[in-house]
């Protein structure tokens, strides 16, 4: 299996060195991520297109793209049988989110369906590279961000268990966010990573995950894409509790 030093954070990317191996799929934990938005802001408005989702953001372009990615996410997570069942709040801070130590792009609060999410201006700023799928990280690159959240959001509308593992979860995540990007990008991405799809009887796993994450997003973004019934392994992996999920 091939090792890389990944450069994404949490389910987008962490600093370089020794972090946390699971930082990766904290994303998907219940956790409280406290923030603090600026007073100017104005209160959160649902998308033209998209009611089901909110943002709250300063910059209307940004709103804009936010609100793109979000939609695109919902109708794909549809299309498997997840429809989104309550509004999703999504906040944008421009400040670094900090999650013990390390810096996370977004956090998702499912307590009160919030997703928070670093401004792409505080991204940019905050790290002196910032990456996603070991490329720079871009507007295109921060929908399918907007994209990941989405789904654990959605997620978590339909799980049937408390899981001891986050990785089935990131699986999907990872699913939506590469389905999201423009299908050159996505090839792209999918070429220069050169790994194969999930086999039969292969784990998916949370080191793997942790020391690969492109690898892990690419492996499974193909097997899904090759099943022949999607929305069951969807549900599949919506009953996964146990530390570890074997591909059937």
């Amino acid at each position: 299996m091939k090792q890389r030093q990944e450069h994404a954070h949490r389910l987008f990317r962490r600093w370089r060195g020794a972090t946390a191996l699971l930082s990766l799929a904290v994303t998907i934990m219940i956790q409280i991520m406290p923030t603090t938005v600026p007073a100017a802001i104005e209160p959160a408005e649902p998308c033209a297109d998209h009611s089901l989702v909110a943002v709250r953001a300063g910059d209307p372009q940004e709103m804009a793209l936010i609100c793109s990615f979000a939609g695109r996410a919902i109708e794909l997570l549809a299309a498997y049988g997840l429809a989104a069942e309550r509004r999703i709040n999504i906040e944008i801070v421009d400040e670094s989110i900090d999650n013990h130590g390390y810096i996370a792009y977004g956090s998702y609060d499912s307590r009160v369906d919030r997703i928070t999410l670093m401004s792409l201006a505080a991204v940019m700023s905050a790290l002196d590279d910032p990456q996603m799928y070991d490329e720079p990280f871009d507007e295109v690159h921060y929908g399918g961000a907007v994209a990941h959240e989405v789904a654990h959001a959605v997620m978590q509308h339909h799980l049937q268990v408390k899981p001891l593992s986050p990785t089935p979860q990131e699986y999907l995540a990872h699913v939506i966010q590469l389905g999201v990007l423009p299908e050159d990008r996505r090839q792209r991405i999918i070429d220069r990573t050169g790994v194969a799809a999930w086999e039969s009887g292969d784990t998916l796993a949370d080191a793997y995950m942790a020391l690969d994450q492109t690898g892990f997003a690419v492996k499974s973004y193909l097997h899904f894409s090759g099943l022949a019934d999607p929305a069951a392994f969807v549900h599949y992996l919506l009953r996964a509790r146990w530390f570890v999920t074997y591909v059937p």
